[in-house]
């Protein structure tokens, strides 16, 4: 296996979505409870790279043993055929990723507290979940919230936990609710992307995805109006006192991800411009990121 035929195996591309609610996790506890502990926020970062590439792997594996044809099997969207990797090492390496993840949690909930553990189950629970149950979350239209909930606020929840281990309560747990909201909506979006793309994929293999529910045309349409909703969401961050005013920064990001969000929506083939849901991705969480980081100086 070459390194670009790991990278797209475990999707090193999707990394980006494991970053963002780390970053803007440690940088919202230092503007609302003025602290970062950062040796477990670094490690807490190590883990949520591993779980990611973990779940993508998880889904290539099964994609590819429950593979209905051939076509799909060795095409272009599933690198274990196109690769022709062995389902031993495919496994081998998702042990390996599992593991690692598994040891720097455990120390990461001594560190911590067991609540931490709670969050990790659950998040382990629905990776597990998305593809490798009879009934996969991957196949039904749940995926994009799943995927947005514990890739996006799920990990910004913990991340801020991490930093702030005495402060959980409900009060805390909402307000991380809100304020990741723009994010994990970005997060959710790249999903919905990916799947738009694969729309024809997935009426084959009977993936009933919300894609499939919606249709591809009026999926499009939603495409760039859950960006419009995340902007709303910010705004009421912002009004709840939930983040600081300089978050409103974030807003300048609008006009460059409804460009992009013209651009897939004009041909939303994945191998074209799926690459726009995570550029719009970054686009908001660097914009964020600046109107945190200058909200702790200004």
């Amino acid at each position: 296996m070459t390194l670009s035929q790991f990278f797209k195996f475990v999707e090193g591309q999707s990394l980006i979505a494991a970053a963002m609610p780390v970053g803007l996790a440690n940088l919202y506890t230092a503007n609302m409870y003025g602290t970062v502990r950062l040796g477990p926020a670094v490690v807490f970062m190590l883990v949520a790279f591993m779980l990611q590439m973990a779940v993508n792997v998880w889904n290539n594996i099964q994609d590819f043993r429950y593979a209905q044809s051939d076509i799909w099997k060795n095409g272009v969207n599933n690198i274990i055929g196109a690769a022709n990797i062995s389902l031993r090492t495919a496994f081998l390496i998702l042990v390996s990723l599992v593991g690692g993840a598994s040891l720097l949690g455990l120390w990461l909930v001594m560190q911590t507290g067991l609540p931490l553990l709670m969050m990790g189950v659950i998040g382990v629970g629905v990776a597990y979940w998305y593809a490798g149950t009879p009934i996969q979350l991957s196949r039904t239209p749940f995926g994009e919230l799943a995927a947005g909930l514990t890739m996006g606020y799920l990990i910004f929840l913990a991340g801020a936990y991490i930093n702030v281990p005495s402060r959980l309560d409900t009060v805390f747990v909402l307000q991380a609710l809100v304020a990741s909201a723009v994010i994990w909506l970005a997060v959710g979006n790249i999903m919905f992307a990916n799947n738009i793309g694969d729309y024809e994929e997935d009426i084959a293999e009977g993936r009933h995805t919300l894609v499939w529910y919606l249709g591809r045309e009026q999926s499009v349409r939603w495409f760039g109006w859950v960006y419009g909703i995340g902007y709303g969401c910010l705004l009421l961050a912002v009004w709840a006192a939930v983040l600081p005013k300089f978050a409103l920064l974030a807003l300048v990001s609008a006009p460059f991800v409804f460009k992009n969000v013209k651009i897939f929506q004009a041909n939303p083939a994945k191998s074209v411009n799926f690459v726009q849901a995570i550029k719009n991705a970054l686009l908001i969480t660097v914009s964020l990121a600046v109107g945190l980081s200058l909200a702790l100086f200004l």
